[in-house]
């Protein structure tokens, strides 16, 4: 999965993107290849992905957007989401056994 990676565009003027960002960065240090961009600091690259609105994660695969999430998520729906695309392979499936 190193084609994968999850860009998370967000503002420092962003309250919602405040609270959102440290969910996002605890996936990030279990595992996922998160890439942080502020509007503000890169318009062309939000502009170019054509974002709307704060927060929005992207998830990219083989250079393409594969999926969008505006707006703050769900703890769960995130982390499915996130393991969706970029499967970890250290977490043992729910039907294997723990070794």
């Amino acid at each position: 999965m190193e084609d994968t990676r999850f860009i998370y565009f967000s503002a420092k003027w962003c309250g919602p993107c405040k609270a959102f960002k440290p969910l996002v960065e605890k996936l990030e240090e279990i595992g996922y290849p998160v890439f942080y961009v502020d509007i503000d600091e890169d318009p062309v690259l939000a502009e170019s992905h054509q974002i709307r609105g704060v927060p929005s994660i992207l998830i990219e695969q083989d250079g393409g957007v594969v999926d969008r999430m505006v707006g703050i998520q769900d703890p769960d729906t995130l982390a499915s989401k996130f393991e969706l695309y970029y499967p970890l392979e250290d977490e043992p499936k729910k039907d294997e056994p723990k070794s």
